[in-house]
C-alpha cells in the first residue's frame, strides 16, 4: 500500500517508521522535500499524489491549511491530529468533522489521537488492557483503518461510529496533557473495561 504521512515530527516519524516496517511504500509530507532521510520526504503536493492512503500527523490548525489545497478525491485520510487550542479552550467544530466538510470526496477516519507517538505503532510496549478509538462517516473506511490498526498490534479497537464521535475523542486531549504531567511519562493509555456480553 502506498501511504503518505503528513508531518515530520515525533508522531509522523513514528507512524511512518511503523508503516515502513510492515512493508508499505511510505513517504512523509512536508513543506520542503528532503533527500537525506531513510523515508523520502516529499512536498505536500507530491506526498498527496504518492499516497493511496494519507495520515494527518500535523496539528489541527496546520492540517486545515494544507489539505484543502491538495487533490485528495477518493483517498482515505486517517486523522490522528488534535488542535493546539484544544488543550485550553473548547472545540467549536472538531478537526475530524472540519476535514470531512472541507474534503467531501475524501474518506476521513479519526484514530489514535489520544495515544502517544511511542505507543501508536507499539501498543505492546504498554502492559495490560488498553483501547484505541476510531470514527468515520464511511463504514468501509473504518473497517480498513481497523485492519491497519490490527496490523500495528492493537487488540481493543472500539468503533464509535460516525465523525460526530470526534467531539468525545478530541476533547480527551487535555486529559492526556494532565496525565503526562502527573506520570512524567508517555507510557499510559485509556482502557475501556466492559461486560463480556458487550464485545
Amino acid at each position: 500500500m502506498k501511504i503518505s504521512v503528513f508531518g515530520t515530527g515525533e508522531v509522523g516519524t513514528a507512524v511512518a517508521s511503523k508503516l515502513k516496517s510492515l512493508g508499505h511504500d511510505v513517504a512523509l509530507g512536508s513543506r520542503k522535500e528532503r533527500h537525506d532521510q531513510q523515508i523520502p520526504v516529499l512536498d505536500h503536493a507530491a506526498a498527496a499524489a504518492h499516497g493511496e492512503w494519507l495520515v494527518n500527523a500535523m496539528h489541527g490548525e496546520d492540517s486545515l491549511d494544507v489539505f484543502p489545497k491538495l487533490l485528495l478525491d477518493g483517498k482515505l485520510l486517517i486523522d490522528i491530529g488534535n488542535y493546539r487550542t484544544a488543550i485550553h479552550a473548547p472545540i467549536e467544530e472538531t478537526l475530524g468533522e472540519s476535514l470531512q466538510r472541507l474534503l467531501p470526496r475524501t474518506r476521513v477516519v479519526k484514530a489514535l489521537n489520544f495515544v502517544s507517538a511511542q505507543l501508536m505503532g507499539k501498543p505492546e510496549d504498554l502492559a495490560g488492557h488498553h483501547s484505541v478509538f476510531i470514527a468515520g462517516n464511511d463504514g468501509s473506511a473504518r473497517a480498513e483503518v481497523n485492519w491497519l490498526l490490527e496490523s500495528f498490534g492493537w487488540k481493543d479497537i472500539i468503533d464509535l461510529g460516525d465523525l460526530s464521535a470526534c467531539r468525545a475523542m478530541e476533547q480527551l486531549a487535555p486529559m492526556w496533557i494532565r496525565l503526562n504531567e502527573k506520570f512524567h511519562s508517555v507510557y499510559f493509555n485509556l482502557g475501556v473495561v466492559r461486560a463480556a456480553e458487550l464485545d
